[in-house]
């Protein structure tokens, strides 16, 4: 492996590198330079989508860290896009075209724009070079690659038979509530809840229409439609609330049942049970499962054997 490390003097102010300009590329690969600047610029646009500015990089080592994350990055990128011309493979000006009108369609004015590829460390023409090294790219791996990443059929059927536990549609319910808040600690707020959540139940008891009383009554966000929660499974509510609707029979109204916010009225409007996904529905997400992840492996063994083949040397800050 032709990977070569020198390593020189951290310049550290305020989480940013200074005089590293000056003492030549950040990363030679195959003779390709990657200047310093280039990777200052994406480590600084880094710290801010991670929102680590103002101070947030406080610790040589934390700087490093980003610093050898950009690096590798910029290292696969160009591996794999010198691995792209050899195979002859250069997107032309029309499909880089359209893929910048399309990024610039993202944002409301060109200025914003700019000032977005600008923060990476691009201009408008080093940008357009970097969109058409990843068209490329791709384009490579989907007409190099991709036969490497087919899926056979026994391999579907075994991945099936093998992950039977995670091959079924567990048990959901459909149910509506009805909910009086509870807007303080003290008793006496807590029994003028329950009062009228009991006074709502003996409406209901009497034969009025739940949708229509939770329109009429509910304090919760769902009392507009009625009260309706649509199908939910287990640890999608809190406990309490679970617990007590998973325990009726569809067109069962319960008791006030009480969580952290008031108390409720639930009716089960349907049970769904647990069922197994048979293999002829469940088989096309497997095979793309298990496409992807062959097609990662594949690609993931071509860098390592660009690395392994090539000269890489990285001059750490």
């Amino acid at each position: 492996m032709k990977i070569r490390y020198f390593c020189g003097i951290i310049f550290l102010l305020t989480g940013f590198a200074t005089n590293a300009q000056g003492f030549g590329p950040a990363v030679n690969i195959n003779g390709t330079e990657i200047s310093r600047t280039k990777v200052q610029a994406q480590v600084d646009h880094l710290i801010n989508l991670r929102g680590l500015g103002s101070g947030g990089i406080t610790q040589p080592a934390a700087y490093r860290k980003l610093q050898e994350e950009v690096i590798e990055q910029l290292v696969v990128q160009e591996l794999l896009w010198q691995e792209a011309q050899r195979h002859q493979i250069v997107v032309d000006d029309t499909e880089v075209n359209a893929e910048l009108q399309k990024m610039k369609a993202g944002f409301e004015t060109e200025r914003e724009f700019t000032f977005s590829i600008q923060a990476g460390g691009f201009n408008e023409q080093s940008f357009r070079e970097n969109i058409r090294q990843q068209r490329s790219v791709q384009q490579m791996i989907a007409t190099k690659i991709t036969d490497s990443s087919v899926v056979e059929d026994a391999e579907v059927k075994a991945f099936y038979d093998g992950n039977l536990d995670k091959m079924s549609v567990p048990e959901q319910i459909r149910a509506r509530h009805i909910l009086i808040k509870v807007e303080g600690e003290d008793d006496a707020t807590k029994s003028a809840a329950l009062e009228k959540i009991a006074a709502i139940q003996k409406r209901l008891e009497a034969g009025e229409s739940f949708p229509l009383v939770a329109i009429d009554s509910s304090e919760g966000p769902s009392g507009a439609q009625g009260g309706d929660l649509g199908l939910f499974g287990r640890g999608q509510m809190v406990a309490a609330f679970e617990d007590a609707a998973f325990a009726l029979q569809p067109g069962e109204v319960s008791g006030p049942v009480e969580t952290q916010f008031g108390f409720h009225l639930i009716k089960l409007e349907e049970y769904v049970a647990a069922e197994q996904v048979p293999f002829e529905t469940a088989s096309p997400r497997i095979r793309d499962y298990l496409s992807q992840q062959k097609l990662q492996q594949t690609v993931e063994t071509l860098i390592t054997d660009l690395r392994e083949t090539g000269d890489v040397q990285v001059h750490l800050f």
